[in-house]
């Protein structure tokens, strides 16, 4: 049986960042089958970064191992123009921290019972991950590193959802991290993994405790005005208690919290499974009922006010362009496009100004006003020894990017597939857009070709939208 070439075709785009930008999209198969995705895409001048790829591959394999109801699942994993991408399980709803900010917006509180419940969800896909053992029964020590409240989805029927694996760190995870280097945003790192030693489960476990301290507070835990002080405040790891900032918390669960966030990693709880065990009985003696409906309810308002606020959709033709441009076709092992799959060109040339510079995590999540970033030299001279080195993706680009380029950061959500450790290269039918830029040079004549194409383009997407009847005949 001859394969068949599988193709997304983008619906529209949720998010954009610096790295990353991640679109809706329908998965099209025989007779009209169809599927809805979310599709993670590596922004173009980042697929050329060996190193960066690698991590990439390495996300999309750790992640495709992963089959849990409370965590974001893996799909596929492909190239189409001229980026790679990773095709995951769509969630319909919204993340943890757009719901936090939404109620907090409407001067709201966080159900004591909802918080909790959330934090026993994610210990459930915690636990899933860091017990999950290779086929001949070895343990993979996942570990997520980014546990964090943009990392937390939430569909509209009220299930909790792991996403972003992309820090991951696994004992089968080809590209290795280099000891002293820190991954992850720095107001949820854990004291061991803010002074640059190895980490385990214990510091996602620590993650967990401090997205449940903030639910219940209604404010950041380590959030100091620089991102040196956020880290300094994690190292300290001075936790307020939390019954002095929300009245309505029970001693049980601000005993439950205080042992989630203990500096000490060996007076933490030891396991995921540990703390959700913990939770479940808090919830059990609460007496207050909590279930995915009551979650839902919150999850729901929070979409209507996203939906209130969003601006307004471009036009039939501009949509039309854009499916036009947005076709991804998924990889075969070795890396090239399946046979007989459209190949397109790049798109049109993305704009800089429309993605930002990931390094400044503090920023990137904080609620309250922007503020000036401080030096890593800074940071790395607080620490002891001599064992940190900068920990940001920006680090692993072959050659410094243009400060013009470089922009306030964006949030991204997120979803490691491959056995090599170089990632194959984009197909040479990709590089048209990069050759033309070059040809440009020569003459006049190939912006009246472009201009010629671009008519022709628009003429063609008119005729369809009249055609298909989506736009009125008189």
């Amino acid at each position: 049986m001859s394969e068949s070439a599988q193709r997304y075709r983008v619906v529209e785009k949720l998010e954009s960042g610096g790295m990353a930008e991640v679109f809706r999209a329908e998965s099209e198969g025989l007779q009209g089958f169809r599927k809805q995705v979310a599709i993670k895409r590596v922004l173009p001048h980042l697929s050329e970064k060996k190193r960066f790829i690698a991590m990439f591959l390495d996300e999309a394999r750790v992640t495709a191992q992963l089959t849990h109801s409370n965590c974001v699942q893996v799909f596929d994993i492909g190239v189409g123009d001229n980026a790679y991408f990773i095709v995951m399980e769509y969630v319909d709803g919204a993340n943890l921290k757009s719901i936090a900010e939404s109620l907090k917006k409407q001067g709201k509180d966080f159900p004591v019972a909802a918080a909790a419940f959330i934090a026993h969800e994610i210990c459930k896909g915690l636990s899933y991950a860091h017990e999950l053992t290779d086929p001949q029964g070895m343990p993979l020590n996942i570990v997520h590193r980014d546990m964090s409240p943009p990392n937390v989805l939430v569909t509209k029927y009220g299930e909790v959802k792991i996403v972003d694996f992309g820090l991951a760190k696994a004992s089968s995870q080809l590209e290795k991290s280099e000891p002293g280097i820190i991954k992850g945003k720095f107001s949820y790192l854990s004291p061991e993994a803010a002074t640059g030693q190895d980490v385990d489960p214990k510091t996602d476990i620590f993650a967990v405790g401090i997205i449940l301290w903030e639910l219940l507070a209604g404010q950041r835990l380590f959030l100091g005005e620089t991102d040196f002080q956020t880290v300094k405040k994690v190292q300290q790891a001075q936790v307020p208690p939390i019954s002095q900032v929300n009245r309505k918390v029970p001693p049980e669960l601000e005993r439950i919290v205080n042992k989630a966030l203990a500096r000490d990693a060996l007076q933490r709880y030891q396991t995921a499974r540990e703390l959700g065990q913990d939770l479940s009985r808090f919830l059990y003696a609460f007496g207050q009922p909590i279930s995915t409906f009551d979650v839902a309810t919150i999850v729901q308002s929070t979409m209507r006010e996203k939906q209130r606020v969003r601006p307004p959709q471009g036009s039939i033709i501009d949509k039309l362009i854009e499916e036009a441009l947005f076709e991804f076709t998924s990889l075969k092992e070795d890396g090239a496009p399946s046979e007989g799959a459209l190949k397109i060109g790049a798109a049109a040339p993305l704009n800089p100004g429309q993605f930002v510079d990931p390094t400044n995590w503090a920023e990137e999540i904080a609620i309250q006003e922007k503020r000036p970033a401080q030096t890593f030299e800074q940071i790395r001279h607080s620490l002891p020894g001599d064992v940190f080195e900068q920990g940001n993706l920006s680090a692993l680009e072959e050659e410094p990017m243009p400060s013009s380029a470089r922009l306030p950061p964006q949030s991204v959500p997120s979803g490691q597939l491959g056995h090599g450790s170089t990632p194959p290269g984009p197909p040479s039918g990709q590089l048209a857009g990069r050759e033309s830029s070059k040809t440009s040079k020569s003459g006049g004549g190939s912006s009246a070709a472009i201009g010629v194409v671009l008519f022709l383009v628009v003429a063609a997407a008119a005729g369809a939208a009249w055609f298909s009847g989506l736009i009125p005949h008189q």
